[in-house]
């Protein structure tokens, strides 16, 4: 092997000779051991870098004064392209769609024409469910209403209403799934409804007392995970597991983080693990161990993430509101922030998402 050699037979005058010699073949095998982990030390640093150099990603900015949102692409932190839609106010970005709670207007960004079609007004969630999107808006006081459409918008069958403010909807396995808030007089109540597809027919109720805010709803399977706060404990994130087929709550985890501002996004990280992101922190929950971690925290507000799944790197939007400046990090896969954008300011547009 390298840095062994056979030890000469002789003594005194020569043993001292082998150490010496010993001694600067050792400092030689260090000299090189250090001199590689430094070119690796540098190597990875300079890809991060040219990594960080070549990142690609669009921020969506919105108007709330006049009929416009723009899509930027960014590399780096140049912008090479500007797309403009003739929607304002928009505030929500899923299944290719982008509108606004407070208007009664739609955009599908799959359609290269950028068409703005109308839709029931305040819509809080558009979701695609096979050859139709089903909207759920709010049409009154405590009040909900759901709507079907075809790909290209034309309305299918009525608009139905339903009591309760609905904030999520879910739309799987024939059935439409919709968390609303349910206020009478001084009682406030989280629920549940799930509906048919077809007719909008109400099949199920569910009251969840456990909750006192429910943010955030997902499909895991037969299962629907509710992220929202309980009544015991003060602003800690709760999670809920719900049995669609069994119609009850099959787990309940209370965490000892507090979310503030709710829960605003999540991703499945492992079988076990799965990521929370809310305005102040990302959050890694282990659903095995009920252990709690923090991912990053910016010490800035958070507005939207986006996954890279091919750079395996996440682009965060934060705001500084010092300021009001935007900014965007990306962060490597152990989410240690490697590059920064500061995006220019704008008097007509507002940045609300990353992709």
């Amino acid at each position: 092997m390298e840095g062994q050699a056979s030890r000469p037979l002789a003594t005194g005058a020569g043993t001292s000779n082998w150490f010496v010699w010993k001694g600067c073949r050792t400092m030689q095998t260090g000299y090189k051991l250090l001199l590689a982990a430094t070119i690796v030390s540098s190597s990875i640093g300079w890809s991060h870098q040219v990594s960080a150099q070549n990142d690609t990603y669009q921020i969506v900015s919105t108007s709330y004064q006049q009929p416009l949102t723009t899509v930027e692409t960014y590399v780096g932190s140049k912008r090479v392209e500007t797309v403009r839609y003739a929607i304002g106010s928009v505030d929500h970005l899923n299944d290719d769609l982008m509108y606004s709670a407070e208007t009664d207007q739609v955009v599908d960004l799959k359609n290269s024409k950028g068409t703005v079609k109308p839709v029931a007004p305040a819509p809080m969630r558009i979701k695609k469910y096979k050859n139709a999107f089903y909207a759920m808006s709010i049409s009154g006081f405590n009040q909900f209403s759901l709507t079907k459409y075809s790909l290209d918008f034309k309305k299918i069958g009525t608009t139905k209403r339903y009591t309760g403010f609905g904030k999520e909807l879910i739309v799987t396995g024939g059935k439409l799934y919709v968390l609303a808030d349910h206020m009478k007089g001084n009682d406030y109540a989280i629920t549940l409804h799930t509906f048919d597809t077809t007719s909008f027919k109400s099949l199920h109720q569910k009251t969840f007392k456990q909750l006192l805010q429910a943010d955030q709803i997902r499909q895991d399977g037969s299962q629907l995970k509710i992220y929202g706060i309980s009544p015991e404990n003060d602003e800690k994130l709760t999670i809920l597991s719900y049995d669609v087929k069994k119609q009850h709550v099959t787990k309940t985890m209370t965490t000892n983080q507090y979310v503030k501002g709710g829960v605003e996004k999540t991703q499945i990280l492992s079988k076990d693990t799965e990521l929370i992101f809310n305005q102040d922190r990302m959050y890694e929950i282990n659903h095995k161990t009920k252990q709690v971690r923090v991912l990053y925290d910016g010490k800035h507000d958070l507005v939207d993430y986006a996954y890279d799944a091919k750079t395996k790197t996440y682009h965060v939007l934060e705001e500084i509101t010092k300021t009001a400046e935007f900014r965007v990090k990306t962060l490597n896969r152990h989410f240690k922030p490697i590059a920064e954008y500061r995006l220019k300011k704008s008097d007509s547009v507002r940045p609300f998402r990353v992709l």
